[in-house]
C-alpha cells in the first residue's frame, strides 16, 4: 500500500443544512447515498469508491450551526470520531459564501478544535454556489485551511475533488487526523483547601 496514498479514505463532510450536505456526499460518492431527509443531528457514515479509491464519508448537517450547544458538539464530534476511526484524512467545511458571520467563524474554530488541535492540516472549505461579493471572515477561515477551498459547479467533477483530498493527503505524508489522543478533551478542576489531598486525588485521576 501507497504511503501517500492510503487504499481507504475517511472523509468527514461538516455544514449547516442536511439537504447542502447530502448534496456533497452524493455528489463524491456519484449515486444518491445519503438521506436528504434525514434527522439533522445523526451523523450518518457511507461507504463508496471514487475513481480508484475506496471512501467513507461521515456526513454530520448541524455541527456548524450556531444554535446548537456545547454538550451537542462534544457528542457529535465523538460520534463522528468513532465512525472515522481510526481519524478522519479530510475534513470538508461546507460554507456558504454569504452570510459568514464573526459567529459562523467561532464556531467553525470551536468545532475544529474539539477534533485536534492540529485539524487545520487536514481541513479545506467546500462551496457550493459561486460568490457574489467578497467575504472578508469566510477568506480568513479558508486561509487557516491553507487556503483549500473548491467551489461545486455544474461542470465540476468528483475526480476534481478528490484530487484536492488526495494533496491534502500528501500534505501529511498520508496519515489521518488522531482525533482518538488529543480531539475530545476532558478538563477536571479539583477543588478544596486541604492541598496535600487533592495532590493525592489529582495523581489517582492522572494514573
Amino acid at each position: 500500500m501507497n504511503k501517500e496514498q492510503p487504499l481507504m479514505m475517511r472523509i468527514v463532510i461538516l455544514g449547516l443544512s442536511v439537504s447542502e450536505n447530502s448534496l456533497v456526499g452524493n455528489f463524491i460518492l456519484g449515486r444518491a447515498e445519503l438521506d436528504s431527509e434525514a434527522p439533522p443531528d445523526v451523523a450518518e457514515r457511507v461507504a463508496g469508491r471514487l475513481k480508484d479509491r475506496h471512501v467513507i464519508i461521515i456526513n454530520s448537517p448541524q455541527l456548524l450551526q450556531t444554535n446548537i450547544s456545547d454538550h451537542q458538539i462534544t457528542q457529535t464530534v465523538r460520534e463522528c470520531v468513532h465512525l472515522s476511526d481510526p481519524g478522519p484524512h479530510v475534513i470538508v467545511l461546507l460554507l456558504k459564501h454569504e452570510p459568514c458571520s464573526a459567529e459562523d467563524q467561532e464556531r467553525v474554530e470551536k468545532v475544529l478544535l474539539s477534533f485536534s488541535e492540529r485539524v487545520y492540516q487536514h481541513t479545506m472549505v467546500l462551496s457550493t454556489r459561486e460568490p457574489t461579493e467578497t467575504n472578508d471572515i469566510l477568506q480568513k477561515i479558508i486561509q487557516k485551511c491553507a487556503n483549500r477551498h473548491f467551489s461545486l459547479q455544474t461542470s465540476s467533477s468528483p475526480h476534481d475533488l478528490l484530487q484536492t483530498f488526495e494533496d491534502i493527503e500528501k500534505m501529511n505524508d498520508g496519515r489521518h487526523q488522531d482525533c482518538a489522543e488529543e480531539g475530545v478533551k476532558l478538563n477536571l478542576v479539583v477543588c478544596g483547601s486541604d492541598e496535600t489531598l487533592k495532590s493525592s486525588i489529582s495523581e489517582q485521576i492522572l494514573q
